[in-house]
C-alpha cells in the first residue's frame, strides 16, 4: 500500500522535472540502472520524492558522459572509493577525445589554410616571400628515390601518415637537401615531412625564400626545379637551405595528376 502523505509522481511528471523524454525512464528501468518506486493498482509506474536525488546524481554523471554500464555497476553499491576511481578513469576518456578533437580542428584549420593559398597562387613563376619559422616533422624514412618501385614509395608514405596522424593528409612533402639540389638530383629527397607542433619537430628557418608553384604530374617535376634553379641564378639570388615541396592540390582534391598543384620553396640570400 502506498501512504496516501507520500508524494508521488507519474512517469511524465517525474520526466518534466528533469527536462527529459519519458522513454528515457522506461530504457534506465529496463536496464535496471534507476527503477520507478513502485506501481500503482491500475498499471501505471510512480517515482517518489527521495528518489529525485539518485536520478540527480545519475544526470549528473551521464551529462559527462559516463558509461551507462559503468554507472549500472557504481550505483549498485556506491562509494567514495568507487566514485573516485569512476572520475579518474572518465578524465582520462575525456583527455583523449580532447586531443583527438585537436587534431581534427588542426587537420581542418590546414584544409582552410591550403584552400586560401590555392586561391591565390600563381602558377609556373618564382616568387619572393619571407616566411616565418614554423615546426616541422620528419619522417623515419631517409633517403627516397622516387625512382623506386611504387610499392616501395606507397609503403614510406603509409608508415609517414601513421607518425603524423590526420595531419599528414592536409599539409605533406618531401626535403630535398642543398647538396642534391644544387648538383640537379631532384629524385633524392632526404624524408618526408609535415607542418605541425609537438614533440620531435624541428624549426624550418625563418628567411627569405624563393617559391615555384608547379602544376602537372610529379612524372615532370624536373621541370619545376630546373626553372626555379635558373630563376635563383637569374635573380643573383644564393640557395641558402634545402628545398621543401609541398604537395597543396592532390588525391585529396583533384583525380587528375594534371591538376595537382605542388609547392617547391627554398631559402636564398641576396
Amino acid at each position: 500500500m502506498i501512504n496516501n502523505h507520500i508524494k508521488t509522481f507519474s512517469t511524465g511528471e517525474f520526466a518534466n522535472l528533469f527536462g527529459v523524454k519519458k522513454d528515457t525512464l522506461l530504457y534506465y528501468n529496463k536496464i535496471t540502472l534507476f527503477n520507478p518506486a513502485g506501481i500503482h493498482s491500475n498499471g501505471y509506474r510512480y517515482y517518489t520524492l527521495p528518489q529525485l536525488d539518485t536520478f540527480s546524481a545519475i544526470q549528473s554523471l551521464r551529462s559527462v558522459n559516463f558509461p551507462i554500464n559503468d554507472l549500472k555497476s557504481y550505483f549498485a553499491s556506491p562509494s567514495v572509493p568507487k566514485l573516485n576511481e569512476l572520475a579518474s578513469r572518465q578524465v582520462e576518456n575525456i583527455e583523449k577525445e580532447i586531443n583527438k578533437l585537436k587534431e581534427n580542428q588542426l587537420f581542418l584549420s590546414r584544409l582552410i589554410e591550403v584552400t586560401n593559398e590555392l586561391k591565390n597562387v600563381i602558377i609556373g613563376e618564382l616568387i619572393l616571400k619571407e616566411l616565418p619559422a614554423e615546426s616541422v616533422l620528419f619522417s623515419s624514412s631517409k633517403n627516397i628515390d622516387w625512382e623506386a618501385f611504387v610499392e616501395d614509395l606507397s609503403h614510406i608514405y603509409d608508415e609517414f601518415l601513421k607518425e603524423v596522424g590526420v595531419n599528414g593528409a592536409a599539409a605533406f612533402g618531401s626535403v630535398l637537401n642543398k647538396k642534391n639540389l644544387l648538383s640537379e638530383n631532384f629524385l633524392q629527397a632526404d624524408c618526408l615531412f609535415c607542418r605541425m607542433e609537438g614533440p620531435g619537430t624541428t624549426q624550418k628557418p625563418a628567411g627569405l625564400y624563393a617559391i615555384y608553384y608547379y602544376q602537372g604530374s610529379y612524372d615532370n617535376i624536373k621541370i619545376a626545379y630546373s626553372y626555379l634553379l635558373k630563376e635563383i641564378a637569374f635573380r643573383k639570388l644564393t640557395i641558402d637551405g634545402d628545398a621543401y615541396e609541398e604537395y597543396l592540390l592532390h588525391s585529396l582534391v583533384s583525380k587528375q595528376e594534371e591538376e595537382y598543384i605542388t609547392k617547391i620553396s627554398t631559402k636564398v640570400k641576396l
